[in-house]
């Protein structure tokens, strides 16, 4: 039998947004200046389930293992990452965060932690060393854009009209991202279970260089997604629902996803 996909998120993005109204680029750097910037590595805990592919996955998963910025180690506290030309070569324009494993979202490698220091940069000129007019994309907005627009620009681009992302101030002093109705092309990582080595050898041998996610689970749809970020720059909940998502029906061309992260401050050395 079926276990019903019952939303639990406290703001699930079935309908509508939030209702706050959407902010310009200049006002999130604003809230996002506000974000601590300081060095740390907490244990975090994922909440969450997801229907694909006709399945109800759940998680419910500490991440709390020493982390490791050059090799991948399953189930590690956040760790800020490390930069790999091998891995995206144009990452080399800026000197800027590069996410690893244990520094993105369970579902849709969404950045765990935003602040000032990985938000917003432009990219740089390798010949020239000047900045470009282009956004640099390692940056958390871009990344965070791409997962909700990926399709803008596309020529089977289904809904042109809704291509947009929608920033948000939250009452916590927070910020949302989100897309209603919007056409996206993403992965979806950790289906269907998390790459553990020990509770799963069949996935390796694993590139310690390349910590990444080695799944092919592309969703090609038209959702409703949403990313909120607390008042110190945490990730606190992903959701992504496809238009009409019915959780009695089972079907592969319907997809929903969603998981509430929580976090333990510890010392700043793992």
């Amino acid at each position: 039998m079926r276990k019903r996909f019952v939303p639990f998120l406290l703001i699930p993005m079935l309908l509508t947004s939030c209702g706050q109204d959407s902010i310009s680029l200049d006002d999130a750097k604003k809230i996002v200046s506000n974000f601590s910037t300081e060095t740390m590595y907490p244990y975090y805990k994922v909440i969450g389930k997801l229907d694909f592919n006709g399945e109800i996955t759940p998680v419910d998963a500490t991440f709390d293992q020493t982390p490791s910025t050059d090799s991948f180690v399953p189930y590690a506290r956040y760790n800020e990452g490390f930069f790999n030309e091998s891995v995206d070569p144009r990452s080399s324009d800026f000197d800027i965060i590069i996410y690893a494993m244990a520094s993105r979202s369970y579902w849709l490698r969404a950045p765990l932690r935003i602040n000032t220091e990985n938000f917003f940069a432009y990219g740089k000129n390798k010949a020239t060393g000047e900045y470009t007019t282009s956004e640099n994309n390692t940056c958390a907005h871009y990344i965070i854009e791409h997962l909700i627009t990926s399709y803008l620009g596309q020529a089977a681009n289904a809904n042109p009209s809704s291509m947009h992302m929608v920033m948000e101030a939250l009452p916590d002093g927070g910020i949302r991202f989100s897309g209603n109705k919007v056409h996206t092309n993403v992965t979806i990582d950790n289906y269907p279970y998390y790459p553990d080595y020990n509770a799963h050898p069949e996935l390796y041998p694993w590139k310690d260089y390349n910590p990444l996610p080695c799944y092919s689970n592309t969703v090609n749809a038209k959702v409703n997604i949403f990313f909120e970020y607390n008042k110190d720059g945490w990730l606190t909940k992903e959701s992504m629902y496809t238009i009409d998502y019915d959780p009695d029906r089972v079907s592969a061309d319907q997809v929903a996803l969603e998981a509430v992260y929580s976090y333990e401050f510890g010392p700043v050395n793992p």
